[in-house]
């Protein structure tokens, strides 16, 4: 791993690993980001730019921008499907047709592709699934989350940084700013600016200047800078934003072996062990999920990340010592071929053109965001939802 990122730019190694180190969590919302970081570090806008771009190019970034909470956002399941091995493939290809999924797996299973998808609403999630399962011809395994117990996805680089790598200056004191209710986006531009951060926000000096530009676009109306950072700031204080900064591929930044391993836990004492889980440090996520009985019977997953199977083996004999799991039944499904790996896109599609009956569903395509404003903000706002 260190000597990619030496190929990376041979000049700055250190400042990857800074941006890395740093910047996967509280990336600073203000009008002019890569200058907040390179002051940060010590470093020079164009460079921190510089450096973004070409680990997007490497595809150990896979984008800069939030991480949405997906029960206030809209729906979301896990989901799998058991093909034969000859199909696989084939199958995993057209999962991936669909923007809804944003994550896709081939695992070491009879279940063998594993999928996530996200959508506005729980009516178009099902409608969606019913879809799909005609266009795959294979029933589809639904595993909602029902609690979680962690979730930490801010990967590190292995090898720590040198001793005189680069210094990074605590700022954060600037980022506690108040959002300014009278600023916060109108109903029909956060629907759009929600569109265009899905994907992630430009590399640019000013990106949320971008959007600002962006959104007066497509409204017609005059969108400001500050809007946009106020609302973005009100998403992430409100918790719809779970984490915004850098997105990085796990395998791309060297866990090159990853399971999920799911366990059969009594109901009584599913939360104990998720929570002894969580103070483990030894996973990156943990949920609880239902039994689909007889062909699922597990209800609690994890996920873990590390440089080799045998790494990943040996965190779950910790796990399984430490807390006296024994007796309990699990599976080990390790990952087998990364298909798809992006942002959610909670935003939906029209899916009439499959014919699918869409009259119940949300008329925006989008989850109820007047009920992420300030009340007082989503009344003013009513006069929008004739647009949305």
């Amino acid at each position: 791993m260190r000597e990619q990122i030496l190929k990376i730019n041979a000049r700055s190694p250190l400042l990857v690993e800074a941006l890395l180190r740093h910047f996967q969590r509280n990336f600073p919302l203000v009008s002019k980001p890569y200058a907040y970081i390179a002051e940060c570090l010590d470093s020079s806008e164009a460079e921190v730019l510089s450096q973004l771009d070409q680990l997007s190019q490497q595809q150990m970034l896979t984008r800069v921008g939030p991480v949405f909470d997906h029960r206030r956002a809209g729906a979301s399941l896990l989901a799998a499907v058991s093909v034969p091995e000859s199909e696989k493939d084939t199958i995993a290809t057209k999962i991936n047709v669909y923007p809804e999924v944003n994550h896709n797996y081939a695992r070491a299973h009879h279940f063998n592709l594993w999928f996530v998808v996200t959508a506005p609403d729980q009516t178009y999630l099902d409608q969606l699934l019913e879809q799909m399962e005609r266009d795959l011809g294979y029933p589809i395994l639904r595993l909602p989350m029902l609690k979680s117990y962690h979730i930490d996805l801010g990967f590190q680089l292995h090898k720590a940084p040198e001793k005189h790598g680069f210094q990074y200056r605590d700022r954060s004191f600037v980022l506690i700013q108040p959002v300014n209710q009278k600023a916060l986006l109108a109903a029909f531009d956060q629907h759009h600016l929600r569109i265009l951060i899905q994907e992630g926000i430009a590399l640019v000096e000013r990106p949320f200047a971008l959007l600002a530009s962006q959104l007066s676009a497509k409204s017609g109306r005059q969108i400001t800078e500050e809007s946009v950072l106020h609302t973005l700031r009100h998403w992430q204080q409100t918790g719809l934003i779970k984490r915004f900064g850098l997105i990085t591929n796990h395998y791309r930044m060297g866990y090159r072996s990853s399971a999920m391993v799911v366990w059969d836990i009594p109901d009584d004492r599913i939360d104990q062990v998720g929570a002894q889980f969580k103070s483990s440090g030894l996973l990156s996520l943990c949920y609880q999920r239902p039994r689909r009985l007889p062909e699922w019977p597990y209800n609690l997953f994890c996920m873990i990340h590390s440089q080799d199977r045998a790494s990943v083996i040996g965190c779950v004999e910790q796990l399984q010592a430490r807390f006296g799991l024994a007796r309990f039944q699990k599976e080990l499904l390790f990952t087998t071929h990364q298909y798809k790996q992006k942002g959610g896109v909670y935003t939906g599609q029209d899916l009439r053109k499959f014919g699918v009956d869409q009259s119940h569903t949300s008329s925006s395509g989008m989850a109820n965001l007047p009920q992420l404003m300030f009340p007082e903000q989503a009344n003013r706002e009513e006069r929008f939802n004739g647009q949305t």
